[in-house]
């Protein structure tokens, strides 16, 4: 009897334990992927909406969930950090168009710094004024490459 409480007790602390890890188990073919996004100029005078996929991404050093869509609402701020562990292939969509009710002349940039486990892979900046109407960029990048 004794040994059983003593198996039961350690088996109890090692899922205590297991069940701990925040990171939770790394799958094959997958990578942690962060992607910096900065905009700068007057980009408050444009329309951008930009989707990252690919994963759980949340802000960077919070357990806050990345909205699924960033529309001009969440693009307030100059810069923004986002992570997500897991992720097979990380895809950026960023749409961007000068507002009709603002008036020009004006121009911005934005900025994607993307970082695979913890190495920096690639830097993107696009540019943008009011006469370069719609304009839509991708990014695409596999864990396995």
């Amino acid at each position: 009897m004794k040994k059983l409480s003593f198996f039961s007790l350690l088996l109890c602390t090692v899922l205590f334990f297991a069940g701990c890890d925040d990171e939770g188990p790394v799958l094959p073919d997958t990578a942690t992927y962060r992607v910096d996004y900065s905009q700068s100029g007057d980009y408050e005078k444009f329309i951008k909406i930009i989707t990252i996929g690919g994963g759980d991404f949340k802000v960077r050093g919070t357990s806050e969930a990345m909205p699924p869509v960033l529309f001009d609402g969440n693009l307030s701020e100059t810069s923004y950090s986002f992570e997500a562990d897991n992720v097979r292939e990380l895809t950026i969509h960023a749409a961007n168009e000068f507002s009709a009710v603002e008036d020009g002349p004006a121009s911005m940039q934005m900025r994607f710094v993307i970082y695979k486990n913890g190495k920096q892979i690639d830097e993107k900046t696009f540019n943008y004024n009011e006469a370069s109407g719609e304009k839509n960029e991708y990014l695409n990048y596999k864990a396995n490459e």
